[in-house]
């Protein structure tokens, strides 16, 4: 039995198992005793440090480590695994594109091109590495470069490892689309996808062109398609084709569906912070201010200083009249944001800025912000719109009305482009002109969504009737604004007046109280409950309102000079002998 023994003794010095185990060895002369030795020996553990120092020089181990973490998507330990590959081998072009794409999934694409690169050295044939390459620097804004990279990849061997010539028409096609080049754009995804029918990604990019395009029954098709499909995403997910159909949906007015699409995006990507944003606009475009608001905020959760969610919450706190709170989140936009925008890029904060500076009565400020918005984006119609309401608020009505034309030119059917137009005419005493104004706003945008500002227009419609003694029309005008928003209490302030003017004193004492119900500081409101209880005879609670008004605005003139008419109402009449 020397031969199990001499076999057995180097195994144990190998393993440095202690002594009383080498003089077991060493005792072994029987066949059982081999064969039991061989059980202890497969059933011992080996040394953790001897396998660890073994898988710190084997190269096989992490580049297989490295390449399974970057399918798991795992890409910050990749960068980890290939770096340890590349220090064991610079020369295998494996690790050096297996590093690229780790790069490229945590979105270092500066660093990803400088992989790709010695990968290309290593293999200058290879078309899957030229392939991602271009895919990098069209992320780099490198357009001609990742042009360039693009067709050689097409040109060359052809062997694309996980890429393929789909991916690489569809990365053209992504970048022509982000020159403007919208023709060729679609022709080189229609490569991509006759070359994969199934995919997904290039099918949601021709989507969103068809959108721009206002091709939306192609758009719809194709988003559809990819949805089903469910597949070749790339590192992207099936949610950025749910919020380019969401986009498109919001193009044709069809809002809940939109809000659908953006609801399914963000449940499989919870951390969008774009399509927060979007979905926000939805709803702001609806009148939904708070709950556009809670969109902006995920935004933010997602994407601390995203330049686009800050100034969509400037302008939901806007609507919210949280003027202070908006201000800053449009300076924030525009001082410490990413700047990172959607199509009417930092002109959007600028307008809002405008709006909240507006509210704060900080006119000439607002008035600079509303022309640095212009500067940028002298063809958005809302954006001339409300620098006539600055010029409106500084008593500029020649310049005022001047913006507003602009506007109109612009969009014939902006309501609220129609509604300053309204305002300012008023205020120049044209009022037949203004009413026409108001109709026109009335046919407009306006009549979409919760319709919130379809409401205000009506109830300056109703105001501008009541001062021309057309009391009959004005009360059924501020009718029109409670129908669409009954929480409007300048409507039912208005309905208040025109009930009075009517001789409707009790029903005007009603509306007043409504109006007072929606804001109890405001001095008019009590000063008109005033006068119709007045008419009324009831001069005690009269008495109290004029009271109330005078102690919000003592400069109220009317419940000044009533007040004293109730008081005298309210003196025991003396006896007659």
């Amino acid at each position: 039995m020397y031969w199990a023994t001499s076999f057995a003794r180097p195994v144990v010095e190998k393993l440095g198992l202690p002594m009383n185990l080498r003089s077991f060895f060493q005792s072994v002369k029987q066949g059982k005793r081999f064969w039991l030795l061989m059980i202890v020996l497969l059933n011992l553990p080996i040394a953790p440090t001897a396998i660890a120092q073994e898988k710190l020089q084997d190269f096989d181990y992490w580049a297989s480590l490295c390449s399974s973490l970057v399918k798991s998507r795992k890409y910050k330990e990749a960068v980890e695994a290939c770096n340890q590959a590349i220090t064991l081998n610079t020369n295998e072009p494996i690790a050096w594109l297996e590093r690229g794409d780790a790069m490229a999934g945590q979105g270092l694409y500066i660093e990803a091109v400088v992989s790709y690169d010695r990968f290309i050295k290593l293999k200058p044939d290879n078309s899957g590495g030229l392939a991602k390459r271009c895919g990098a620097l069209m992320e780099l804004e490198r357009y001609e470069d990742a042009i360039a990279s693009c067709e050689l990849a097409l040109r060359l061997d052809q062997n694309w490892a996980d890429a393929s010539p789909a991916m690489v028409w569809y990365i053209q096609g992504a970048l022509l689309k982000r020159a403007g080049k919208m023709a060729e754009a679609l022709e080189s995804l229609g490569l991509a996808i006759r070359s994969n029918p199934n995919y997904s990604l290039a099918l949601t990019e021709r989507c969103d062109i068809f959108v721009a395009l206002d091709r939306s029954a192609d758009a719809i098709q194709d988003c559809d398609r990819a949805i089903k499909v469910n597949a070749n995403w790339g590192r992207s997910t099936p949610a950025i084709a749910w919020k380019t159909k969401g986009k498109v949906q919001n193009q044709l007015k069809r809002f809940d569906e939109a809000l659908f699409s953006y609801d399914k995006a963000i449940a499989i990507e919870p951390t969008n912070a774009q399509a927060w944003a979007e979905q926000g606009m939805i709803l702001w475009r609806l009148g939904r201010y708070a709950e556009a608001l809670a969109s902006q905020e995920w935004s933010l959760k997602a994407k601390e200083k995203y330049s686009l969610a800050l100034a969509n919450s400037c302008a939901a706190l806007n609507q919210l009249r949280q003027y202070k709170e908006a201000l800053a989140a449009c300076n924030s936009a525009l001082q410490e944001g990413d700047q990172q925008w959607d199509y009417l890029g930092p002109a959007w904060a600028w307008d809002q800025r405008a709006n909240a500076l507006n509210g704060l009565g900080k006119y000439e400020e607002a008035l600079a912000s509303a022309n640095r918005a212009i500067s940028l984006q002298p063809s958005q119609a809302s954006f001339w719109g409300n620098r006539a309401a600055t010029l409106w608020a500084l008593g500029r009505f020649d310049l005022a009305l001047s913006s507003t034309n602009q506007a109109i030119a612009l969009n014939q059917n902006s309501s609220s482009a129609w509604f300053n137009h309204g305002r300012i005419l008023t205020s120049l005493g044209r009022t037949e002109e203004a009413l026409k104004a108001y109709d026109k706003a009335i046919e407009g945008d306006a009549n979409i969504g919760s319709q919130i500002f379809l409401a205000d227009i009506w109830t300056n419609k109703s105001a501008l009737l009541w001062r021309l003694n057309r009391f009959q029309e004005s009360l059924m005008a501020s009718q029109q604004a409670l129908g669409i928003n009954p929480k409007s209490d300048t409507a039912w302030f208005n309905r208040g007046l025109a009930l009075m003017s009517l001789g409707r004193n009790a029903e005007a004492a009603t509306a007043y109280g409504r109006a007072l119900a929606i804001d109890v500081k405001n001095a008019d409101y009590w000063t008109g409950r005033g006068l119709a209880l007045l008419e009324l005879n009831s001069n005690a609670d009269a008495l109290v309102s004029f009271e109330q008004a005078l102690k919000l605005n003592p400069n109220q003139m009317q419940a000044t000079t009533n007040k004293v008419i109730a008081i005298e109402r309210l003196k025991p009449k003396p006896v007659k002998p």
